[in-house]
């Protein structure tokens, strides 16, 4: 349990001279009986003897890693941890780049900017407020485990310690983290219990110990840990990254009735939107386009892709193709664009080799998806189906009418190339909801018009299971105006034929 530290009580990070850097340790009266020191008296005076001025160039370049470790986290699912710690990542983002999420901390480097917020005290004054802010609006305890040292798992292990140390050099991590306890190293039960067996109860009971020992004991993956918290090893660090946002609002001067005069400035907000894609190799997949009015709900525009975009023509036609059907309540006084699904952008290479007989390329897809796009915006979402297929041998249950995806192919009719393999059998591409009774006129088949039979038969029986039972045989017909049909005939029962599909 982390408990407060008045003000008084505590020496927060305090920011080293140019010529040499003075050790610190930061304490609490609440938290020990007597000051908890992150340094030797040895390695405190090493400090403050002559060093050659190199040595101290050198030193200075040294990351210093500020770690916040927050035990009131290990209570909450793992959906609300990661949601409260990109919270509180998006909020370092203020006072550094260079950000890591550990379990239970957040981990980020403050040496660049020491000398931009005033030094580490006001560095760690201004974000121990926002960050408390934020844990009290999540019902969270406020307090929380602080420490910096050179290295990311050093000022883990520091943090989880909860000595609220800092460490500035490399050369006094042996000291600082040798006084922790074993439990920051948080190993699974079965290590754990073999290194409590052989009397280890600090860290620094580990630096007696060779290597080699340690590695045929522990595995290699327990010496990098202690190697990286020493900084003898390197530490990679995957940079956290915020979720992309953008959000572009705009005060009209005058009320506007004329839907077509917001043309211009949702045209230039358009714009300003694919500057931001294109600079982060982004697309947008969902975009809401909010018309506010005065004393009325807004009127909400949602636009969705089949294929994600960042092409400002592509947009601008289907916001124009929304607009052109929309009906407002009131004047509009002000406009604001907001993306609500992001996609990474995917660029398609084009053939060099165009001939004659080239087959359609990526560019029909996408102008069929846009074409798509363009029918559910004039249309709506509900109108505008497309059909899936079912496992089904029996053609009433094989498909079914759906929304349309995004990035739906359509391989079939797209391909041409041969890659795809044609059905052993045709399929009409229209298939009756009921099939029609067909007669018989002096035996021969009739339609609108007699009958030729010119395939088949291609027997189909299934769904005996499901107590509806399926036996027929189909065939491809011809009738006298030139329709190809798809005809079968009951095999059990009184045999009739019916007509069950047309194709092309």
């Amino acid at each position: 349990m982390i408990k407060s530290t008045s003000p008084a009580q505590l020496t927060l990070l305090p920011q080293p001279s140019s010529r040499v850097e003075s050790p610190s340790a930061l304490h609490s009266k609440t938290l020990a009986s007597k000051p908890v020191t992150a340094l030797t008296q040895r390695a405190e005076s090493q400090l403050t003897g002559p060093a050659p001025r190199a040595a101290l160039v050198k030193k200075s370049r040294q990351s210093l890693w500020y770690c916040i470790y927050l035990p009131q986290l290990a209570g909450l699912a793992t959906e609300e941890q990661r949601d409260c710690l990109e919270s509180l990542a998006q909020l370092v983002q203020e006072f550094s780049s260079a950000i890591s999420v550990q379990p239970q901390a957040i981990v980020f480097e403050i040496r660049s900017g020491l000398n931009y917020f005033g030094g580490a005290e006001s560095l760690h004054a201004s974000f121990k407020e926002k960050a408390r802010i934020l844990l009290a609006a999540r019902s969270l305890p406020s307090e929380f485990g602080y420490a910096a040292c050179p290295t990311i798992e050093g000022s883990l292990l520091l943090a989880r310690g909860g000595d609220n140390t800092l460490v500035y050099r490399k050369e006094n991590l042996n000291s600082a983290l040798g006084q922790l306890s074993i439990e920051t190293l948080q190993l699974k039960p079965e290590p754990h219990r073999r290194v409590i067996n052989m009397g280890i109860r600090r860290l620094g009971d580990l630096w007696r110990l060779p290597p080699a020992g340690l590695r045929r004991r522990f595995g290699s993956d327990f010496l990098a840990l202690i190697n990286k918290a020493l900084g003898k090893a390197p530490e990679p660090i995957k940079n956290y990254l915020p979720p992309p946002a953008f959000v572009h609002s705009y005060e009209l001067p005058y009320e506007v009735e004329n839907l077509s005069r917001l043309r211009p400035v949702v045209d230039e907000m358009v714009a300003q939107l694919c500057d931001f894609l294109r600079h982060r190799e982004l697309c947008a997949s969902t975009i809401e386009l909010s018309l506010l009015h005065e004393r009325r709900e807004a009127t909400q525009l949602d636009v969705g892709l089949r294929q994600a975009s960042r092409s400002q023509q592509h947009l601008m036609l289907l916001i124009d193709t929304h607009l052109d059907t929309l009906q407002i309540p009131a004047p509009v006084t002000a406009l604001r664009l907001k993306v609500t699904q992001f996609d990474a952008f995917m660029s398609h290479s084009e053939s060099l080799l165009i001939g004659a007989d080239e087959t359609p390329t990526e560019n029909t897809a996408n102008s069929l998806a846009q074409f798509m796009e363009r029918l559910q915006a004039r249309l709506g979402n509900e109108q505008v189906k497309s059909l899936n297929a079912i496992e089904e041998h029996c053609p009433e249950y094989a498909s079914e009418s759906v929304r349309p995806g995004r990035y739906e192919t359509y391989p079939l009719a797209l391909s041409g190339s041969g890659d795809a393999p044609a059905p052993s059998n045709p399929r009409p591409l229209w298939l009756l909801d009921e099939p029609l009774l067909l007669s018989l006129r002096g035996g021969s088949l009739y339609h609108r018009q007699a009958i030729t039979l010119l395939s088949g038969p291609e027997r189909i029986e299934a769904r005996w299971w499901s107590g509806n039972e399926v036996c027929r045989d189909y065939y491809v017909a011809r009738e006298g105006g030139g329709s190809r049909l798809w005809i079968y005939r009951e095999r059990g029962g009184e045999r009739h034929w019916y007509l069950h599909g047309y194709f092309a």
